[in-house]
C-alpha cells in the first residue's frame, strides 16, 4: 500500500468538506500508484460524493464528481504512456495457477486481444451508485457474473473437469454461470434422452460457430416434472452461486405451495408463471428470486383469470377473436381429447376446442369425473 485510509489521529478535526475532499484525494493517489483499479476508485469516490453529508457541506456539486472522473482518465493515459500498457489488476492466486507461463503469453489468443477498460464505458459511474442499493447477495451474484464472464469458455473447460460439478445439461451451463435463466424443459428432457447433448462449437477467429443447439424432446407438463427439473437447476445454481441456496430454497417452497392453491387443470399456468418469473431475474440484475411484491404483474399476467395470457373471450364474452394465438374463432364445443384420458397436447389458450367437461359444460373437470353427467345417466 502507497499509503493508509486517511484518519483524523494527530490532526485537527477537519470540516465534513475538508474531511471527503481528502478521503477522495486518498483514492486518486492510490489508484495512481496502482494500489487499486479505477473500478475501486469509482466506488470510493461515488460513495463519498453520493452521502447526505457531501450534500449538505456543499462537498459535491454537479460537475465536483465528473471532475474527479477526469482526474482518473489522466491518470490511465499517462500510466499507459510510461508502462505501454493499461493498467491492469493483480490477479487472483486461482487465475495465475492456470495461466500459462510468461513466455507464452504471446501465443495466446486472448493476449492478443486488446484490454478494455470497464471504466470507461457510460454506464460506469451510475453503476457504482446503483450497486450501492442493490442486496448484498445481488452484488455477490453480478461480482461471479463478471469474474466468468472473463473468459467464459475457460470457466465451462474449468468446470467439466470439476469432480464436485452437479449432473447438468452442458447446453444450459453457459445461461447458469451468466446468470440467465435456465430452460427447465431441457433439463428435464435429459432424463430420458439417453444421449449427450448434441450441440457442436466450431471456433474460427474470436468467432464461435454453433451447430445443432439442443431442443427439448419432452416439456414438463406437472407439478411432478417440475420439481424434478427445479432441483437439478438449483443444484446447478447454487454450485456456481453459493450464496444463493437458501433464495432457491425459499422460490422452491413458495411456487411448491402456489401449485398446491391451483386445481391440477391449473397447473400450466404455474408453469407459465415460473418461466416469466425466471426470464425477468435473469435479465434484470438486480432482483432475487424471492422479491415476490415484484412480480405482482405476472402473477395477474398467467394465473388469474382475468389476466392477459389466461382470459379467452369464448360465447359469453360476445368476443370472435378468442384466445387461440394466431386469431381466429374458437369452436364453443368441448375439446374431445382433453376429456379423454390421453388428454389435450394443445394449452386452453392455443386449443381450437373449450377445455371443459363434455357432459355439463363447466370448468375444471372433464367427463370421467363429472357428478353431474353421471346422475342423469342413472
Amino acid at each position: 500500500m502507497s499509503g493508509d485510509a486517511p484518519t483524523a489521529e494527530n490532526q485537527p478535526a477537519p470540516s465534513e468538506a475538508e474531511d471527503i475532499i481528502r478521503h477522495c484525494t486518498w483514492a486518486i493517489n492510490e489508484y495512481e500508484a496502482g494500489v487499486i483499479d479505477k473500478m475501486q476508485a469509482i466506488a470510493a469516490l461515488s460513495t463519498q460524493l453520493s452521502g447526505p453529508q457531501a450534500r449538505e457541506s456543499g462537498a459535491a456539486d454537479g460537475t465536483t464528481f465528473k471532475s474527479y472522473l477526469a482526474m482518473l482518465d489522466e491518470g490511465t493515459a499517462e500510466g499507459a504512456q510510461e508502462t505501454g500498457e493499461r493498467r491492469s489488476v493483480r490477479p487472483s492466486r486461482a487465475a495465475t495457477s492456470r495461466d500459462p507461463s510468461p513466455g507464452s503469453d504471446s501465443d495466446s489468443p486472448q493476449s492478443k486481444r486488446p484490454r478494455v477498460d470497464p471504466g470507461k464505458y457510460a454506464w460506469a459511474a451510475t453503476e457504482f451508485l446503483a450497486e450501492l442499493q442493490l442486496h448484498p447477495d445481488v452484488v455477490k451474484t453480478l461480482e461471479l457474473i463478471r469474474t466468468y464472464g472473463e473468459d467464459l469458455a475457460a470457466a465451462k473447460r474449468d468446470l467439466n473437469a470439476t469432480a464436485s460439478a452437479p449432473e447438468f445439461p452442458e447446453s444450459e451451463w453457459a445461461k447458469v454461470l451468466t446468470g440467465r435463466a435456465v430452460d427447465l424443459d431441457l433439463v428435464f428432457a435429459g432424463r430420458y434422452n439417453p444421449a449427450t447433448d448434441t450441440k457442436h462449437v466450431e471456433r474460427v477467429g474470436d468467432f464461435e460457430l454453433s451447430l445443432g443447439v439442443p431442443v427439448a424432446s419432452k416439456k414438463i407438463t406437472s407439478f411432478g416434472d417440475w420439481v424434478f427439473a427445479w432441483h437439478r437447476a438449483t443444484e446447478a445454481v447454487a454450485f456456481a452461486f453459493p450464496h444463493r441456496r437458501e433464495e432457491l430454497r425459499e422460490y422452491g417452497e413458495y411456487m411448491v405451495g402456489l401449485f398446491g392453491a391451483l386445481a391440477p387443470p391449473l397447473h400450466s399456468r404455474a408453469l407459465d408463471f415460473d418461466r416469466a418469473v425466471r426470464k425477468r431475474v435473469g435479465s434484470s440484475r438486480r432482483l432475487r428470486l424471492t422479491d415476490f411484491d415484484k412480480f405482482s404483474d405476472l402473477k395477474l399476467q398467467y394465473i388469474d383469470s382475468s389476466g392477459a395470457n389466461v382470459y379467452k373471450a369464448d360465447s359469453g364474452s360476445g368476443g370472435g377473436s378468442g384466445g387461440r394465438r394466431g386469431g381466429g374463432s374458437r369452436a364453443k364445443e368441448a375439446c374431445r381429447k382433453w376429456n379423454s384420458a390421453n388428454g389435450c397436447p394443445h394449452k386452453a389458450s392455443e386449443c381450437r376446442f373449450r377445455h371443459i367437461c363434455s357432459g355439463c359444460g363447466a370448468e375444471g373437470h372433464k367427463r370421467p369425473e363429472c357428478t353431474k353427467s353421471a346422475q342423469r345417466t342413472t
